[in-house]
C-alpha cells in the first residue's frame, strides 16, 4: 500500500500578503491592520503577520554545524534529549546527600548544589568534608554537579574542586562562578583555570541572564546582561594567557524560561545568534564555538499560596526551553515561592522533564523554530535589540560596572515597573493570583528545617564573602497581592454583597468577574441572587450586614437603575458602592465608588476593596 499526500491547496488561488490584509481589514471593521500588532516589553513588534515577504532569513547552517546559531548538535539524544537538571537546597548536609541520590535513581542527570554556610536558603556544606557528605555515591563520572551560591560563589568552587580532585572521574559540571567577574576577578581566573587542570568539561562560569529576568528585566535587558557578562569573563581570561575557544568553552550561559512559550523560544534562539556574532569577533570557529545553554523555569510569576498553578507555568515554561534548545533544563520545584522544595515537589519537578521528552516529543526535533517565520523574525529582531543594549552595557565599563551603576539599576527598576502595572492591569495575567484564584486552595506546605549548622572550627566561609557579586533583587509579581490576601484571611471579613439588576443571565457575566476580582484579596462574595425590584435588592443588602456592595448588570440597566440603586445602598449603610463595568456605564451623577472592569488595576481594586471591608491593607 502506498500512501499518498492529499493536495488540500488544489483549486485555491496562492496566498499573497495583500489578498490577506484584504481580508484582515473587511474582518476588523474598519480598524487598521497595524491594531493586530502586539509588543514586547521592548517594543518589538510582534505580528501582524509573520510570512515570506516580511520574515527574517532562517539561518542557513544546519543545527550542530558552525557558527552553532541553531544549536549545538545535528541530533539530540533519544534516550537523554538534554540534560535533566535538579535543583537542591535541603539544609542538611546528609539529608541533601538522601534526596540527590533519590533524584538521581528517579530521573534527574545532572545535579545543582544551593549552597547557603547559614543554611537558611541552601545546602550548609562549609568544608571539604561537609561537601563529601553531600556528594556521598553520587558517580561524579555519570552525573555531573553544579554550584549556585550567590554572593558565596568563590568560597564554594573552591570547596568542590577540592572534592573533584579526589575524585578518579569527572563527568563535567559547573563551579556557578559569577561571570560578571567583580573586584576579585584574579581569584575567580585561577579557579577557573585549576578547574581546566582537572577536567576540560567542567564549566567554571555561569553568565546569569536569569538573575535580570528574575529582578522584572525585560527579555532584552536579560540577553544583553548575559552577553556581557560571558564577554566580560572571556575577555579577562583570554588577557590571562587562554585561548579564545577555551575561554568560551567554559562558560555556561543561563536564561529564564517564561510562560509566553513563542518569546521564550524565540529569546534562546536569539541568545544562540548574539553568542555565535561573539565568538565570530574573537575568530573561534570550530567546536568550541557552540553555546552551552541553561534554562529555567522563572520564579518571579509562582504563587506561595496556591503552588499547584506553578505546575502550569512550570509545563509551560519547560516546554518553551525544550522548543527553544536548551542544552541543560532546570524545572523550578512548585514550593519554591513558599520555601524551600521538598520530596514531592522535586518529584514532580523531575517527572516534568520525562513528560516533555517522552509525552511531547520535544527532545526528538532539533531547533523545532527552525524556518518559523514568526519565530525566525522575532528571534532576528531580540537579538538585534539586545546587542545594542550589549554595547551600552559595555560602555558603561561592562556588566561588573552595570551591576554598580545607578543608570543601569534604575532601567531594571523600571521594567520592574512595568511589569507590575502589566500584570496588575490583566495584560500580563497570573493565573490563581489575578484571574481565577481560589480561596481553597489545597495546603501544600513547602520543607520546614529547622537544621542549625554545628560549630565548625575549619569553615571555608567568613563572615562576609569574599566578593560579592551585587544582582539586582528578585521580585515575585504575586507577592503583593498575596501580602493583601493574607491581610484579608487573618481579619476573615464577612462577604462582599453582590447588587444585582435583571435576570440571571444578564447579571451572570459581571457578578462571576466580580468574584474572581474579590478573590484577588481573599474576599469572598454572597452568591449573586436576582432581586425583583430595586427595592428588594437594597433590603437583601440590608441583611448582609456588608459594608461594600457592588452592583453587577447590563449596560442598558446601569443606564436606568444604576444611580437609584447606589443611593439607596448609600442610605441603607453601605460605606462604598461599586460597578462592575466601566464608571461610564453608569450615569454620572450615580454615587458610584469605585469600577471595577478587564483593565482595572487588580492590586488597587484589592486594596480598595479590603479597606472597605476593613482591613488595612
Amino acid at each position: 500500500m502506498t500512501d499518498q499526500i492529499i493536495p488540500l491547496a488544489d483549486g485555491f488561488a496562492p496566498a499573497t500578503p495583500d489578498a490577506w490584509e484584504a481580508l484582515a481589514v473587511k474582518a476588523l471593521a474598519g480598524k487598521p491592520v497595524d491594531s493586530l500588532v502586539r509588543r514586547t516589553r521592548d517594543d518589538v513588534a510582534r505580528g501582524p503577520l509573520f510570512a515570506p515577504h516580511n520574515a527574517a532569513a532562517p539561518d542557513a547552517a544546519l543545527p550542530g554545524t558552525p557558527p552553532f546559531a541553531r544549536g549545538r548538535v545535528l541530533a539530540r539524544d533519544a534516550y537523554l534529549p538534554w540534560a535533566m537538571r535538579q535543583a537542591h537546597d535541603t539544609a542538611a548536609p546528609r539529608e541533601a546527600n538522601t534526596a540527590i541520590l533519590a533524584d538521581l535513581a528517579g530521573g534527574a542527570s545532572e545535579i545543582t548544589l544551593e549552597i547557603d554556610p547559614s543554611g537558611k536558603s541552601g545546602i550548609a556544606a562549609r568544608n571539604s568534608d561537609e561537601l563529601e557528605a553531600v556528594l556521598a555515591d553520587v558517580m561524579l563520572d555519570l552525573a555531573p554537579v553544579h554550584l549556585r551560591a550567590g554572593a558565596w560563589d568563590i568560597e564554594a568552587a573552591g570547596l568542590l574542586l577540592d572534592v573533584l580532585e579526589r575524585r578518579d572521574a569527572v563527568a563535567g559540571g559547573g563551579l556557578g562562578l559569577s561571570a560578571a567577574l567583580g573586584r576579585e576577578a584574579g581569584k575567580r581566573i585561577a579557579l577557573a583555570t585549576r578547574a581546566r587542570e582537572i577536567s576540560p568539561a567542567i564549566r567554571a562560569f555561569r553568565a546569569d541572564g536569569r538573575a535580570v529576568f528574575e529582578a522584572g528585566g525585560t527579555e532584552v535587558q536579560e540577553l544583553a546582561f548575559a552577553a556581557a557578562s560571558a564577554a566580560e569573563a572571556i575577555d579577562a581570561l583570554v588577557k590571562s594567557g587562554w585561548d579564545a575557544g577555551d575561554a568560551a568553552a567554559t562558560i555556561e550561559v543561563e536564561l529564564a524560561a517564561d510562560t509566553d512559550i513563542h518569546l521564550t523560544i524565540a529569546k534562546l534562539r536569539a541568545m544562540r545568534l548574539i553568542w555565535a556574532q561573539m565568538m565570530d569577533a574573537w575568530g573561534v570557529s570550530d567546536e568550541r564555538a557552540a553555546l552551552y545553554l541553561h534554562a529555567t523555569t522563572g520564579e518571579r510569576g509562582l504563587s506561595a499560596i496556591d503552588p499547584w498553578t506553578n505546575l502550569i507555568r512550570a509545563a509551560c515554561a519547560g516546554f518553551a526551553a525544550t522548543a527553544g534548545g536548551a542544552d541543560a533544563l532546570t524545572i523550578t520545584p512548585m514550593t519554591r515561592a513558599a520555601g524551600r522544595s521538598t520530596p514531592f515537589s522535586r518529584r514532580l519537578a523531575r517527572n516534568l522533564h520525562i513528560l516533555l521528552a517522552e509525552e511531547t516529543h520535544a527532545g526528538k526535533i532539533n531547533d523545532p523554530a527552525g524556518g518559523s517565520y514568526l519565530h525566525e523574525t522575532l528571534s532576528h529582531k531580540l537579538a538585534e535589540a539586545a546587542w545594542g543594549e550589549m554595547q551600552r552595557i559595555i560602555a558603561l565599563g561592562g556588566a561588573s560596572a552595570a551591576l554598580r551603576s545607578d543608570i543601569w539599576k534604575a532601567d531594571i527598576a523600571k521594567a520592574a515597573e512595568g511589569l507590575m502595572k502589566l500584570v496588575s492591569t490583566g495584560k500580563e495575567p497570573v493565573i490563581g493570583v489575578t484571574s481565577f484564584p481560589d480561596l481553597d486552595p489545597r495546603a501544600l506546605k513547602a520543607e520546614d528545617s529547622d537544621y542549625t549548622p554545628p560549630a565548625l572550627a575549619n569553615s571555608a566561609f567568613a563572615d562576609a564573602p569574599v566578593d560579592a557579586i551585587p544582582l539586582p533583587a528578585p521580585m515575585r509579581t504575586a507577592a503583593p497581592f498575596e501580602a493583601i490576601r493574607a491581610k484579608v484571611e487573618a481579619a476573615a471579613p464577612g462577604p462582599v454583597f453582590l447588587a444585582t439588576l435583571g435576570t440571571l443571565p444578564e447579571f451572570n457575566a459581571r457578578a462571576g468577574f466580580a468574584i474572581n476580582r474579590l478573590g484577588v484579596a481573599g474576599l469572598r462574595a454572597a452568591p449573586a441572587m436576582a432581586h425583583d425590584s430595586v427595592e428588594a435588592c437594597v433590603e437583601a443588602f440590608r441583611s448582609s450586614g456588608s459594608a461594600l456592595a457592588i452592583i453587577c448588570g447590563t449596560d442598558d440597566a446601569y443606564g436606568a437603575h444604576a444611580a437609584g440603586l447606589a443611593a439607596a445602598l448609600k442610605a441603607a449603610g453601605a460605606t462604598s458602592v461599586w460597578l462592575a463595568g466601566r464608571r461610564d456605564s453608569a450615569p454620572a451623577e450615580a454615587a458610584i465608588d469605585h469600577a471595577i472592569h478587564m483593565r482595572s488595576d487588580a492590586l488597587e481594586d484589592a486594596r480598595l476593596a479590603a479597606r472597605a471591608m476593613g482591613v488595612d491593607a
